[in-house]
């Protein structure tokens, strides 16, 4: 079997992944045929292998045809990538995985003068330089007049179009130019450039951001799509709503989940928690533990009723504390009820880079979003990856985008699956026997593995597709 069919096996959903580790990998399979049963495991498998087609089929015919002798597979082609813009972290772990001998990426991060001056940068240095970061890696950050992009974008565009030309002159003359937007404005971007490739990279449902703006959002996205020679959904759901909104452009709109960072790829799983970090060993075990937003987007009658029930388990959530001094909204009603709790710890903010640290010492990691919340409906938690990446056992409520894992993890259908679920897996010693497949899932799935399968999709089109997008 050639490393790139592997690869494409080994991609994001593959319920039946390749194992070099037989033994782990059998295992492994058992204990999800016991906690779902074999009847549901194989609809399961079924189903989401839909989702391999297109990153197995490209595969094998490249192979196929190499084989009888009918065409030579072509090496993957260099490109000028400019990404605008990587200022969501996930974007820029992925992006910044791109290796250098797939051509010379440019990550942009545009703010506008207020969230500048909040974040401490004088007016005297809002002229911000261009940082090479790695081999044919450039980062680049933009401060803008407010209201650049919605107000104004014909306009406010245009600084962002010089730092593109000038970089591409100076760094990659030579390479075909390839534009990811990540938003739908962008778009006015891409009419001020000479792009050779678009790909639109789509993490969420942007019209939840700007509601206002939500029916120029939406109009704005199809016409991203029906440029775009790839369209990049990181949710599935996502995925297939813009298949069904935009027919035409259907087959080229794929669904690739978020990648696990390089940051949180050198963790061993194993069937015990890590020892908790300095700062929280005081904190008594078991530990339940959130990594995220402390927002309304979680189920906090939910975590309410988890440290009730569970009153022995510490819970313990990571993240900005909310404020509940001044907001009087419902949720933060159960917030300040939540605070009473002895068992339930707000630890506030960590470092991004130290995250997998925590993440490996839970006991189990939690996602207990809410199921009623259109943005949690709509999208791809990064908790998944990053969960997953260390193996530690996971217990979800039942969003689409995690009801795809349900052989790797426990996701739960109602508040009741979600107590018994976490109780189990405390009374089994904190391990439901899926950890390595988890760790094996994650690892095939780092951000590397995921944009060079990005870029081999955005190949495969170049090459079989006739080239009929409206410019």
């Amino acid at each position: 079997m050639t490393s790139r069919l592997l690869d494409a096996l080994t991609t994001a959903m593959d319920l039946d992944y390749v194992s070099f580790d037989r033994k782990r990998m059998r295992a492994a399979q058992a204990a999800s045929i016991e906690a779902v049963g074999p009847e549901r495991l194989e609809v399961r498998s079924t189903r989401i292998k839909e989702d391999l087609r297109v990153n197995i089929e490209t595969t094998v015919t490249i192979e196929h045809e190499h084989a009888n002798g009918s065409s030579v597979p072509r090496r993957p082609k260099r490109r000028a990538i400019v990404v605008a813009d990587a200022g969501w972290y996930t974007t820029a772990d992925l992006f910044s995985a791109i290796p250098a001998e797939r051509g010379s990426t440019l990550l942009l991060t545009c703010i506008d003068y207020q969230n500048a001056i909040r974040r401490g940068i004088s007016p005297l240095r809002f002229k911000r330089p261009l940082e090479s970061i790695a081999p044919n890696l450039w980062r680049r950050e933009l401060v803008l007049p407010t209201g650049w992009m919605k107000s104004y974008p014909k306009i406010g565009m245009r600084p962002i179009a010089r730092a593109v030309r000038g970089w591409r002159e100076e760094h990659a003359p030579d390479l075909d130019l390839t534009l990811v937007i990540t938003y739908p404005h962008y778009i006015y971007l891409y009419q001020m450039l000479e792009v050779d490739r678009l790909i639109y990279f789509n993490i969420d449902d942007y019209s939840l951001y700007w509601k206002k703006h939500a029916k120029i959002i939406e109009n704005l996205e199809r016409e991203a799509v029906a440029k775009a020679d790839l369209t990049v959904c990181v949710s599935r759901l996502r995925r297939d709503l813009l298949r069904d909104l935009i027919p035409p452009s259907a087959a080229r709109i794929e669904h690739f989940p978020h990648g696990l960072p390089a940051s949180r790829a050198g963790f061993i799983a194993s069937d015990r928690p890590a020892e908790l970090p300095i700062d929280l060993a005081h904190i008594p075990r078991p530990v339940l533990g959130f990594v995220g937003s402390l927002e309304d987007r979680l189920d906090w009658a939910l975590l309410d009723r988890l440290a009730r029930e569970l009153p022995h388990a510490s819970i313990v959530l990571i993240g900005d504390r909310p404020r509940t001094d001044r907001n009087e909204a419902a949720w933060i009603e159960a917030v300040r009820t939540l605070e009473q709790k002895p068992n339930v710890w707000f630890v506030g903010r960590r470092a991004n880079a130290q995250i997998a640290r925590y993440i490996q010492a839970f006991d189990i990691c939690l996602i207990p979003y809410r199921v009623d919340h259109r943005f949690n409906v709509a999208c791809c938690p990064t908790k998944i990856i990053d969960y997953m990446g260390t193996g530690r056992p996971i217990v979800s409520t039942a969003l689409p985008e995690c009801a795809l894992y349900r052989d790797y993890f426990h996701v739960s259908d109602d508040a009741d699956a979600f107590i018994d679920a976490t109780r189990s897996i405390l009374e089994s010693g904190s391990d439901d026997g899926r950890g390595f497949a988890r760790a094996e899932h994650a690892h095939a799935n780092t951000c590397d593995r995921v944009v060079g399968r990005l870029l081999d999709r955005l190949d495969a089109i170049e090459e079989t597709s006739r080239d009929d997008r409206p410019r």
